[in-house]
Parts: C-alpha cells; structure tokens; sequence
C-alpha cells in the first residue's frame, strides 16, 4: 500500500478543517502582534494621486524623530510604492528560529514591509483577486516580526475594498484614520465614500488632511487653488462633523530627499504644515496610553 493511501478504518484527514485550523493560528498571531503595538494609524484615501503615501511617510518620520518605535505597513497590494518614498531597496528576511518575517529597517530605523519587497521588480504586476489580497495582508500582520512598537502607520490603498475593509476588521483597537484628498469635486466626492466606510465599520476619523491644496508661482508670488475650490476639505469635514487637520502646499522645491526619504525640507512652506498637523495628532494620540 503506498504511504499516501489511507488504512482501511482511517478518518481521511480534512483539507478544510487544515485551513481552517491555519487562519486560527494565524488570527492568534496577528492578534499577539497588535497588542505589542501600542498606537495604530491608517492613511487612507478615496481615490489615487492625492498624496496618501506621501503623508504617511511623513508621519512615520515625524514620528521616529520623536524618538518613537515606528512601524510602515503598505497594504496597497497591487501599486506598492511606499519603498520608493522612503528609498528603501533591501528584501526582507526570515528568522529560521520561528520562520517570522523580519521587516526590512527603514530611515531613522523606521520597521517597514511592503508587497514590493516580494516582487522580481518595481515593473512586475500584481494580478490578483480579493482572497489572495487578504491572505497576504494576514501575513503582513501576523507573520512580520514587528516587535514591540509604539505607533504602527498602515498606508491603504485608495477607495473601500478588500485591503481597507481587512485592515478596519483585524487590526483591533485602532486609534483611527487619517483621511487624504485634494479639493477637486472627484477627489472630495470619492473620500466621502471612504469616510463614511470608517463610520459604518465604526472606526475613528481622526481628520482630514488637505493636500496640494495652493501653488504659489516662483516667479510673480501669486498663489492659486490649482486642484479645485478653496475650502471643498473643510465643507467636507463640517458635514461629516470630523476635524479639519489642515493644509499643506503644492511645491516641488519644498521636496527633497532626505534621511534617504522624499520629504519636506525644514524651510519650505510643505514641512510647514505637515510639522503643524503631525504635532497636534502627536498630542492628542499620544494622551491615550
């Protein structure tokens, strides 16, 4: 009898019970993996092209200056890009004691994982449907050695779909999220969407962040609302009744690289705003330990 064929009065084992008995294990393990981490925060968006992953990787470094452990997790499966921002071109290696992911270390030591540090390339796609999306983002959360960590920033890709609606569901106690659009009529529209999502899944929005909200021409000085109306973010936020975390400029020499990272200069206008609004949510997140 081959070894593979089962004895006569022997229960086959069930595939679907195995599978089962691996999304429990691995639902423990995400669930140990947030508890070391004391302050989770999503950047979201409604639709692409806003400067989502720009703020969050803003964040993580306005963090870890603060002298913060910080955590990156970029769950846009399908257009990861958060690597390129923080100049980040190093694999990811696996600890052979536990066969946990250990995430490659980032600017200012910042802990970041990301689906472009399992691709052949930047210009390989990644063709795949909802259920293997989920299945890699619990791999990301509960196979990644994250370690101890006081703020984890998860960058979602844009809109509501399987990878914001995973993250909403398995990372517990969430502080919340902050919500990136630009003041066009499509932009402002599409993160309403995405707003109200958070509401129904009864997670926190901590506010709204306007970006490339003016453009101030280098030569005459003057400045204009080169991506919609002056105030769509703030409407926004009022009929929502969600803060209005501010602003921040549209400037190309306000942006550089630094740390290995694309972030703003100390001088420019962009490094401005975003020290503004990161010292307030730094404030008032930091007030619950």
């Amino acid at each position: 009898m081959n070894d593979s064929e089962n004895k006569p009065g022997e229960i086959k084992p069930s595939p679907t019970l195995e599978r089962h008995a691996k999304q429990l294990e691995l639902e423990k393990k995400i669930e140990m993996n947030m508890e070391n981490i004391q302050h989770k925060i999503a950047v979201i968006s409604g639709k692409g092209g806003v400067g989502k992953t720009t703020v969050a990787a803003n964040l993580a470094l306005f963090l870890a200056n603060k002298e913060e452990n910080v955590g990156v997790l970029d769950v846009d499966i399908t257009g990861p890009n958060m690597h390129k921002i923080l100049g980040i071109s190093d694999r990811p290696e696996v600890d052979p004691s536990d066969k946990s992911i250990l995430p490659v270390r980032g600017p200012l030591n910042i802990r970041v994982m990301s689906m472009a540090f399992l691709l052949d390339s930047d210009q390989t796609p990644v063709i795949w449907r909802g259920p293997m999306k989920m299945s890699i983002i619990r791999e990301f959360l509960g196979s990644v050695a994250w370690g101890k960590l006081t703020y984890l920033v998860v960058d979602l890709p844009p809109g509501t779909g399987d990878e914001t609606l995973d993250i909403m569901q398995l990372v517990k106690n969430i502080d919340g999220v902050i919500v990136v659009t630009t003041s066009q009529d499509l932009s402002l529209v599409s993160v309403s969407k995405t707003i109200s999502m958070a509401m129904k899944m009864d997670v926190k929005v901590l506010g709204i962040i306007e970006n490339m909200s003016t453009y101030q021409c280098p030569k005459c000085g003057y400045e204009s609302h080169i991506f919609g109306k002056e105030g769509g973010a703030k409407v926004l936020a009022r009929h929502f009744d969600i803060p209005f975390l501010g602003s921040i400029p549209l400037d190309p020499q306000d942006i550089q690289f630094d740390y290995g990272a694309r972030v703003s200069t100390v001088e420019g206008k962009a490094k401005s705003s975003f020290q503004g609004i990161f010292e307030r949510l730094y404030s008032e997140i930091s007030k619950k330990q």
